[in-house]
């Protein structure tokens, strides 16, 4: 089981990945999916940031929202100019989906970090091997976290499905796959207990939850 304290993962974890687990939260208490992602360049400064919006009302300009297709890395390739970007990096609380995967294709970006698995896309990454263009342009591709950060980050993106779609194919896939996280998404929907949450800091969050999520942790390496 992991020693650290939340405080301690916290600081532990690189910039992009506090932004992006921030935009993440946010995107959670603004009824989103619970998925953040920044972009950085090659010199590891951030460039751009965004959030799942598929239940925004409003969105920057040239911005997705009001569309199941509003996801966040679809949101900070939305602000990244034609070109080539071998160097530039997508950091993403959730393994990107084949939306996300071939916008990331599309967009010659060379490099993706995401922080959870997502079990609804388990073998997405053999689409470079179906297509010459696609295995060409494939990104380098780093994840999980080996931390219970990255059961968070999971979390918040099923416990949306759990409340608004709970017989759709994500929680049929978490119940086969995942069962464990699933019933804590499911005890934290019915108690309220990551709703009494909003309104503070991620890391707050995060301090919260601790012990479930390591519990999780604990309960993936048995």
């Amino acid at each position: 089981m992991d020693a650290r304290s939340a405080e301690d993962a916290w600081s532990a974890l690189a910039r992009p990945w506090r932004q992006a687990l921030a935009q993440a939260w946010v995107a959670h208490g603004a009824g989103n999916i619970g998925v953040g992602a920044v972009l950085t360049d090659d010199a590891g400064a951030i460039v751009a940031e965004g959030r799942n919006r598929i239940a925004d009302a409003t969105a920057p300009p040239g911005r997705l929202r009001s569309t199941f297709i509003a996801h966040a890395e679809m949101d900070v390739l939305a602000q990244l100019p034609p070109g080539d970007y071998p160097g530039h990096t997508v950091w993403t609380t959730l393994e990107p989906c084949l939306l996300c995967s071939s916008a990331i294709v599309m967009s010659s970006v060379g490099n993706v970090r995401y922080a959870a698995r997502d079990w609804l896309w388990d073998g997405i990454a053999g689409l470079a091997d179906i297509n010459d263009f696609v295995a060409r342009r494939w990104p380098t591709r780093t994840g999980p976290l080996d931390s219970p950060i990255a059961v968070f980050c999971e979390l918040l993106p099923v416990l949306w499905f759990v409340t608004r779609k709970p017989d759709g194919a994500v929680v049929g896939r978490y119940a086969d796959r995942h069962p464990v996280l699933l019933r804590l998404a499911e005890r934290l929907a019915s108690d309220g207990g990551v709703a009494s949450l909003r309104g503070r800091s991620v890391d707050a969050a995060l301090a919260a939850l601790w012990d479930d999520l390591l519990a999780v942790r604990a309960a993936e390496r048995t």
